[in-house]
């Protein structure tokens, strides 16, 4: 019976360690900032301030600025679509091993009110915690929270789904030639468009083009309801970890592109909501899509897409976030009460467009997401393109619904005026019945 079990023992002996080879070998994380960012993280001798949250942290603050700002040690520990559980769990780990003295926790919108553990399709983000992880108790502890009986083996195991497992030929002998040449542990993360400054800055090239942002459907609409009773308890183990740790905690939310925040329609609702969530556990939240543009002013063109900054913006927003928290600025002077006070204060403007086809899938409908002012105000300029040119639909028209000129695969441009100046213009394809 000893003999037995000792066989299946080491036969799982055997099998993890077959298993881990081959999850080294085939992940696909030889250009992965978490990766670089992990190596870093338990590469430094002290941190003083750490920044939390997701993928809007790795697009936030630049530590070479901040640390020199602040005479502080800054690190981001921001890893892609990273949620509230997670964040827990990397903050226990970082108290763990440094002397923190203030946390900021980047309130993501997206990411609060984001399912629990047990109904999320992709598991890819906790996976990325979980690796992350080293300290064995917290590791258990997070795994537990993340696993449910129909997982529990892929989250033990090193390989499976969500591991970001890639078995393209191309992949791997691309990672076997780092592996070789010593690539591989230089830690070192850069693309096409994008490098690394460090400590979990991701500084990206690329850029918006002004006014080119649309969607074919409204976002949902914020409700402190649809929070699910798990984020807000992982919240809870946050505040109070802080708190047993004698650490300053401070909430606050990365500036994105207006319209971001105009498709979801309610923001100050969002805002109210973390105010109130804050206060009533000792701490304070600022918004920095609040800001007044005499001290941050950001544009499509300092943005990567309609939530993360670029390295243009990055490095606006470092400055005007040092300048706050070093106390440069009142809160009154820093920031407006709420979004649509700054709105009621901005130069009417069209921060994108909202085009929803007809039921017959004829035509389309235009919503232009702006502030606060009379929609006689707008017109457009509207070409399709059809049998191989482009043709002129409407010009200078105030009507925002037209049908498409020819049946098929087409393309359109349409270019939004604000009294008359060019505001947003954007193609997009369609397909006419």
């Amino acid at each position: 019976m000893l003999k037995k079990i000792l066989k299946i023992a080491l036969f799982l002996l055997g099998f993890f360690i077959f298993s881990y080879l081959l999850a080294f070998v085939f992940k696909d994380d030889t250009n992965s900032y978490s990766r670089v960012l992990k190596h870093e993280f338990y590469k430094q001798e002290k941190i003083d301030y750490l920044i939390c949250g997701a993928s809007h942290v790795s697009h936030g603050i630049d530590c070479r600025i901040a640390d020199k700002e602040f005479g502080k040690i800054f690190f981001n520990s921001g890893t892609p679509a990273q949620q509230i559980d997670g964040t827990y769990a990397l903050l226990k780990e970082a108290l763990s091993r440094y002397k923190i003295q203030k946390v900021f926790l980047e309130m993501d919108m997206g990411i609060i009110t984001s399912p629990p553990a047990f109904l999320r399709s992709d598991s890819t983000a906790d996976y990325i915690v979980l690796d992350f992880l080293r300290n064995p108790k917290i590791k258990f502890e997070f795994l537990a929270k993340i696993t449910t009986p129909s997982n529990w083996l892929n989250s033990l195991l090193p390989i499976g789904s969500d591991k970001l497992m890639n078995l393209s030929p191309i992949k791997f002998f691309s990672k076997l030639k780092s592996l070789v040449t010593g690539q591989y542990f230089k830690y070192e993360y850069k693309t096409a468009d994008s490098s690394y400054a460090g400590k979990g800055c991701v500084l990206d090239d690329a850029k918006l083009q002004k006014g080119s942002l649309f969607a074919t459907e409204f976002e949902e609409t914020f409700s402190a309801e649809d929070i699910c009773p798990q984020n807000i308890q992982n919240l809870d183990e946050i505040v109070e970890i802080c708190k047993e740790n004698g650490v300053e905690l401070i909430f606050y939310s990365m500036p994105v592109t207006n319209f971001y925040l105009q498709i979801r329609q309610n923001y100050d609702d969002y805002i109210n909501f973390m105010r109130k969530y804050a206060e009533s556990h000792s701490c304070k939240y600022y918004d920095f899509n609040l800001c007044r543009e005499s001290l941050l002013t950001l544009s499509d063109e300092d943005f990567s897409d309609d939530n993360h900054l670029n390295k243009t913006g990055i490095e606006k927003y470092t400055h005007a976030f040092c300048d706050f928290f070093t106390g440069k600025y009142t809160e009154k002077e820093f920031f407006y009460d709420s979004y649509k006070q700054k709105m009621s204060l901005t130069a009417p403007s069209v921060f994108g467009l909202v085009l929803i086809d007809d039921e017959a899938e004829t035509g389309v409908k235009i919503i232009p997401l702006k502030n606060d002012f009379n929609e006689e105000c707008i017109s457009y300029d509207i070409l399709a393109f059809y049998q191989n040119d482009w043709h002129l639909v409407a010009e200078k028209t105030s009507e925002s619904s037209f049908l498409y000129p020819a049946s098929g695969y087409g393309f359109f441009k349409i270019m939004c005026y604000v009294n008359g100046n060019l505001n947003c213009q954007l193609e997009k394809s369609y397909f006419a019945k």
